[in-house]
Formats: C-alpha cells, sequence, structure tokens
C-alpha cells in the first residue's frame, strides 16, 4: 500500500513540476531572444544609386515577435535614412521589400535590425554595406 501511494506522489510531483509555464509570469523575459537572419543585403555589398536596396529577414520566435524596428544609418552620424517599425504579432515574420535609394548618397550604411518578443526579450543584427555612383 505505502509502494503506491509513493508511486502516486511522485508522478503528481513530476506531473506538475513538468507544468512549469502554467505558473510562471507569461511576460516575464525568459532569455531565449528572437532569432534575425537577414539575407539581403549582405555584408560589404554594393549598390549603385538608382538601384533598390533589397531587404529579405527573416525573424523566429517562440513567443510572438511583439515589434521589428528597420534603421538604415549612414557612417557620418546622420539622421537614420531609413526608419520604420511594425508589430506582427506572430513567430515567424518574412520581410521581402526594396526600398528607395533616392536620398543615399554614395558612401557606407549600416541596416540595424531589432525584433523584440511577447516577453520583453530583444535581439540586434547588423549588416554594413556600401552605396556607390
Amino acid at each position: 500500500m505505502r509502494l503506491k501511494g509513493l508511486v502516486a506522489m511522485f508522478c503528481a510531483t513530476a506531473m506538475l513540476s513538468s507544468c512549469e509555464d502554467i505558473f510562471e509570469d507569461s511576460k516575464a523575459p525568459d532569455g531565449s531572444k528572437p532569432d534575425i537572419k537577414i539575407l539581403s543585403p549582405t555584408s560589404n555589398r554594393s549598390f549603385s544609386t538608382d538601384q533598390g536596396l533589397p531587404l529579405q529577414v527573416t525573424v523566429v520566435d517562440k513567443d510572438d515577435i511583439k515589434e521589428l524596428l528597420v534603421l538604415v544609418k549612414g557612417s557620418q552620424g546622420e539622421l537614420d535614412f531609413v526608419r520604420f517599425s511594425l508589430q506582427p504579432n506572430k513567430k515567424v515574420l518574412e520581410l521581402d521589400t526594396v526600398v528607395a535609394q533616392n536620398s543615399f548618397i554614395p558612401g557606407t550604411y549600416t541596416l540595424e535590425i531589432s525584433a523584440k518578443d511577447g516577453r520583453s526579450n530583444l535581439a540586434t543584427k547588423e549588416v554594413v554595406f556600401k552605396i556607390n555612383n
């Protein structure tokens, strides 16, 4: 009879401890940052001023992606050439677009992608590219 009680207590403890997500705060950061992959532009790629800047980005997170921020910064401390954000509220986000470069001048630029998930975990990736005449 004692053996059955011990087995039942062990099973109950195992089941309740495996349900940790039920008891924890669902908004607290859990350390798992969104995974950002920048497919285009690639590092040190050159574009001409008459081409558009292709942006291909994939972001994946086990919690919903709450915000995606896209910045293109110049190397001379200028204001951001491109700045926009999205609030996708989904686990997988694929961004595939072309940004007009009519305000760009020849030089070196940095594309910065930041993603924040539903638990306030933040990830950032950067790629440096060039604009030629």
